[in-house]
């Protein structure tokens, strides 16, 4: 099942039956630079995948690498950034890479 945030943009899918949040991304489009991180909606984050702890899954598709990790072990090392409302992000939580399981494909 697909996901929106309020701004009604895709932020990725969800699996309920097997608490699994997935996204595919671009390394050169979606990393936060500046910390090295991925984001996800922040709302979405602590009204569903943190209270159920779910499992968030990340397929980077320019280095061929998939980010595990559960929304627990997400939030201990997270950072939260709020964006201009003008842009269609609005607040964001990030995590940086070095804190994901990560695997090739």
């Amino acid at each position: 099942m697909l996901v929106k945030n309020k701004q009604g943009k895709i932020i990725g899918e969800v699996i309920p039956q097997d608490f699994l949040f997935k996204k595919s991304v671009n390394l050169s489009r979606h990393l936060m630079k500046k910390i090295d991180a991925f984001g996800i909606d922040a709302a979405y984050f602590t009204n569903v995948l943190l209270p159920n702890n779910y499992h968030i899954k990340i397929t980077e598709r320019d280095e061929h690498k998939i980010y595990r990790i559960t929304a627990v072990e997400f939030k201990k090392n997270a950072e939260y950034l709020h964006f201009n409302k003008d842009q269609d992000h609005g607040a964001q939580i990030f995590l940086a890479r070095r804190f994901w399981q990560v695997e090739s494909y």
